[in-house]
């Protein structure tokens, strides 16, 4: 893999970050699927540049398997499969007693896949907009004490505290 530190303003951005700091961010990015998540915590240390040089470094180092993605695709599939089946079944090409078990076993796995695609977009979005709102009330603080040193320190401090909470909340 290349060095993770590219050219440009994420370069900037690690280069600023004292070694723990940045060895944790690089870790996150790897193991966090969500490019806004890391975008987010990437604010908690003090990128202020674009989410658009963010994501492009993201996908460039650590590539994200976009699982809804793949999840509907299956989706899709599945529904191709079960019609063809009903298909074959109507061209007495299979008998019906036989296409009942497998079409009810693909219902089945059909109806989980949708399940999971529901239980993914609601968590995400809820997580999406705690993360959100923690973001906005860190940067508000931040511009409100830009200036004041010592209180923009303990409010650093304090933004990696909360951070962590709500990475723990998973």
């Amino acid at each position: 893999m290349m060095s993770p530190i590219d050219d440009g303003a994420v370069a900037r951005f690690l280069a600023a970050l004292d070694d723990d700091r940045r060895e944790g961010f690089m870790n996150y990015a790897e193991n966090t699927y969500s490019v806004i998540e890391i975008w987010l915590y990437a604010s908690v240390l003090g990128y202020e540049d674009s989410f658009t040089a963010l994501e492009r470094w993201v996908n460039k180092h650590y590539r994200k398997l976009n699982r809804r993605q793949l999840l509907l695709g299956e989706v899709c599939k599945l529904e191709a499969d079960v019609d063809f089946l009903r298909q074959q079944v109507a061209a007495d090409l299979v008998k019906p007693d036989a296409a009942a078990s497998r079409i009810a076993h693909l219902s089945k796995e059909l109806r989980g896949h949708l399940v999971e695609i529901d239980r993914m977009t609601k968590s995400s979005d809820r997580r999406g907009l705690i993360l959100a709102g923690a973001d906005a009330v860190m940067r508000s603080l931040r511009q409100i004490f830009k200036g004041n040193d010592e209180v923009i320190a303990a409010l650093d401090a304090a933004f990696e505290s909360v951070w962590a909470q709500l990475d723990n909340e998973k």
